[in-house]
């Protein structure tokens, strides 16, 4: 079996769709077949190969906002599907998969509709964009993109949403019931071996508190920023801050006279810090399904997460984390407090989150029985 896996992206976005698709592409080699990976993210393209994953450089137009007065440039967006549509009927020809799997907006229309004209089965995954993408499209003359998006839906075999949030976002957004097609598949991080990272011996009995993401103020990185300042013995803590982004400098200049708080950058594999921290936080505005927050709990950590999308069905509050509201400093410094202070709370939370990601998150088994089962099907 051979399947194609694509994703496309800003180059300054690298998080959990990305590594999704890889992931998504190496667990099928690991499984005695062959996953492709096309991409135009110089990122993804690197982070895939370390891995083992076969590339392709796909091509990708940077503009993706078509809203309001860009709408009449509709036509060149219409040109630029079709080079696209042209473009992936010969690769696709050319490579002979059994399916292909797509990740992404535009490839959405384009990959559909040449998976469809050689007799392939397609699948989508939603990585939190459909919602956006489907949003007025039951209006006249508004959004032709999420139109078209919307008309491709019904030729993919399987439409895969991330949480039964995102469903009902989804679902909200068209205006209707969703087609038989949609499904959600809750897809973890993936389970791997992870050496922590040690700590400087200064630092060896703090309180770590660690996020993964993109530097982008709705991911709430100025709220944890602000939390951690409020902490009763933020100089005995440290709070790591790991990813890069459009909004580094900006928040580098809220911390700037903290020095417990470090940015330490893009990290290809981030999970040796995390796995080296106390207690993880997520404090991001919205949420598809978290990549991060299903990894920290492999890795048995306590979490803090804001109570928005997918969160809470991972995190359940006062069992294996903690859930504060979206944009509350306050309720997320008093969260991030409580667990600093409570050690028997995070051992507890650890232990519980751990468990609830290899009995329903685990990623390979999550891959087999839901999503490689389906590309076997006749």
């Amino acid at each position: 079996m051979k399947v194609i896996y694509i994703r496309n992206a800003s180059p300054q976005d690298f998080g959990g769709a990305e590594k999704l698709a890889a992931n998504m592409a190496q667990e099928l080699c690991l499984n005695n077949a062959t996953g492709i990976l096309i991409s135009s993210h110089l990122k993804l393209i690197k982070y895939s190969r370390e891995m083992g994953v076969k590339t392709i450089k796909g091509i990708w137009w940077k503009k993706q906002n078509w809203s309001r007065s860009s709408l009449l440039l509709f036509p060149l967006y219409i040109t630029w599907q079709s080079i696209l549509y042209f473009w992936y009927l010969f690769i696709f020809a050319k490579i002979k998969p059994d399916a292909i799997h797509i990740l992404s907006k535009d490839d959405f229309i384009s990959g559909t509709l040449a998976a469809k004209t050689l007799k392939k089965k397609v699948y989508w995954t939603d990585c939190a964009d459909l919602k956006h993408i489907f949003k007025n499209t039951n209006k006249f003359l508004k959004n032709p993109i999420g139109k078209i998006v919307l008309f491709c839906s019904r030729f993919a075999t399987t439409i895969f949403l991330v949480s039964d949030s995102e469903s009902m976002l989804v679902e909200k957004s068209i205006g209707k019931k969703l087609p038989k097609n949609f499904t959600v598949v809750r897809i973890a991080g993936k389970k791997e071996k992870v050496t922590p990272l040690k700590r400087e011996l200064k630092f060896r009995k703090s309180i770590v508190f660690v996020s993964t993401s993109r530097l982008v103020i709705d991911k709430g990185i100025g709220e944890l920023i602000s939390a951690f300042k409020k902490l009763k013995s933020h100089e005995k803590y440290l709070l790591w801050i790991i990813g890069d982004g459009p909004e580094e400098n900006r928040f580098k200049k809220m911390a700037k006279d903290y020095p417990n708080i470090k940015f330490l950058g893009f990290k290809k594999n981030p999970l040796s810090y995390v796995a080296s921290s106390d207690i993880f936080v997520l404090p991001t505005y919205h949420e598809g399904f978290s990549l991060s927050l299903t990894e920290a709990a492999m890795l048995g950590k306590p979490m803090i997460a804001t109570n928005v999308g997918g969160n809470p069905e991972l995190v359940k509050d006062g069992i294996n984390g903690l859930l504060v509201p979206s944009k509350d400093v306050d309720s997320l410094a008093k969260a991030m407090d409580f667990l600093a202070i409570k050690e028997s709370k995070r051992k507890e939370f650890g232990l519980i989150a751990k468990k609830e990601y290899t009995n329903n998150f685990d990623f390979s088994l999550v891959f087999r029985e839901k999503i490689m089962a389906l590309y076997e099907e006749e």
